[in-house]
């Protein structure tokens, strides 16, 4: 009987998983607190309880040769504390004799002093630049280790993976299956293509969108990220659109060119653009780490070659900056995943307003235009715009009815038959409307 081969599982032992997460949490709260007591720390003198060194490498670098541990003990507000540290260095004390008393310099959090480590471990003029360099870095480091330990990125790259195969579905937005290797409309339950025999994948799971592969809740008649048709509706649109088919075309070109205007365009599921808001996502995680380690960073060097920033300060500033940067590039990763929504316009209005440049304390004056969308939830919705970038101001009216995609932050009209340009949504450049493609990213324009 042939052996059969069975597929080795991918996944790190728990165990090791624990242990290794262990590590890293440990690797950072102790970069977090020496950062933090080098800034905040008090000092206080306390009492060695415990001290031993052993030889390691003789030869080894400068506090590398020994492993010294060490247990202390000290009093803040009447209340003894304890601490024990284990680290590198080339000192070799004795170690401690029954009843010997040897003095230690304690640093510790004053708001909460079960946070301490003795004073040399946590002076930046102690453990030098590259030291600090090390302690700032470990914490986004071991932050990328942990995820990657804990399978975060595999099931990212999965649930892309998963994304793509149903990108090859090749299902319109009309419920209509299509060969994906010779583009041949298939009949309903076909599983070959009639054409080039090539398996048919129309095995959509119940619950999710054939068009882009959402969630889809029980009674749903249509997609609330794609808008694609889903159940009795998408066979309704399916045999519309084949009787559509079966009638003979007008021959007044024009009228068709308008009608083929109104309605929202299919080409928001369309791999093409998919694609972009997968790169577009990309690009906002790639500048959150950019921006976040650029400026930590950037106010180090600035504090130790620029005599008027002090050094704490610029930490303190590169650090602030730093995490306020990440929350507002994670905010915005967080806007992209949010389903799309529909509503119409139903106010417009331009108001003056005055700018204080506390610089040389002079006012400047500006227009701001608003346009308010109520959305189909009854929530009110606004777009500001400022002076001569008013483009959604001048290219809505009133009453009309807009699609918001989370994906680009940019907004689709559902009649575009009356215009003479389309707004990109990748982009948002400005491109006649006789354009399939933009003229500057050339992606597809959503017609």
């Amino acid at each position: 009987m042939p052996k059969v081969k069975t597929k080795k599982s991918e996944k790190i032992n728990p165990i090791i998983s624990f242990l290794i997460c262990s590590v890293l949490l440990f690797t950072v709260y102790n970069s977090i607190s020496i950062i933090v007591l080098g800034f905040f720390g008090e000092t206080a003198l306390g009492v060695l309880t415990s001290y031993s060194n052993r030889l390691d490498n003789q030869k080894g670098d400068v506090n590398r040769s020994r492993t010294v541990s060490k247990g202390y003990r000290f009093t803040v507000s009447g209340r003894e504390y304890k601490g024990y540290v284990i680290y590198r260095s080339d000192e070799a004390w004795p170690d401690l004799r029954d009843g010997e008393v040897r003095r230690e310099r304690i640093s510790y959090l004053a708001v909460l002093p079960y946070i301490n480590k003795p004073k040399h471990l946590v002076g930046f003029d102690e453990i030098g630049l590259w030291g600090l360099l090390y302690h700032v870095l470990s914490i986004p480091g071991c932050a990328f280790l942990f995820l990657l330990i804990t399978g975060r990125f595999a099931t990212q790259k999965k649930q892309k993976k998963q994304t793509n195969n149903t990108k090859k579905s090749d299902t319109r937005k009309d419920g209509t299956m299509i060969c994906e290797n010779c583009g041949t409309e298939l009949s309903e339950n076909a599983a070959f293509c009639s054409i080039c025999g090539v398996p048919a994948h129309n095995n959509t799971s119940p619950g999710v969108c054939a068009s882009c592969g959402a969630r889809l809740r029980e009674g749903d008649a249509f997609c609330t990220d794609c808008g694609a048709p889903v159940g009795e509706v998408a066979k309704k649109v399916a045999h519309t659109s084949k009787q559509d088919a079966a009638t003979p075309p007008q021959s007044d070109t024009s009228a068709q060119n308008h009608t083929a205007l109104v309605g929202w365009s299919s080409r928001s599921t369309d791999p093409e653009i998919l694609e972009a808001a997968q790169k577009n996502k990309k690009s906002a995680i790639g500048c959150a780490w950019f921006f976040m380690l650029l400026f930590p960073i950037g106010f180090l060097l600035a504090g130790l070659f620029i005599d008027e920033m002090p050094l704490n300060e610029a930490i303190i500033i590169g650090i602030v900056l730093g995490v306020l940067m990440l929350i507002i590039n994670l905010m915005r990763i967080k806007g992209m995943k949010k389903p799309v929504w529909e509503g119409v316009v139903t106010e417009k209005f331009q108001k003056k307003r005055h700018e204080h440049n506390k610089s040389d304390d002079t006012y400047t004056d500006y227009t701001e235009f608003t346009v308010v969308i109520r959305t189909d939830t009854g929530k009110k919705k606004r777009i500001t715009e400022r002076d001569s970038r008013r483009h959604m101001y001048d290219y809505l009216i009133v009453g009309d009815r807009v699609r918001y995609h989370p994906a680009f932050g940019t907004y689709e009209k559902y009649d575009k038959s009356k215009d003479r340009i389309i707004y990109c949504n990748v982009c948002s450049m400005m491109n006649p409307i006789s354009n399939d493609h933009c003229q500057r990213c050339n992606n597809l324009l959503f017609k």
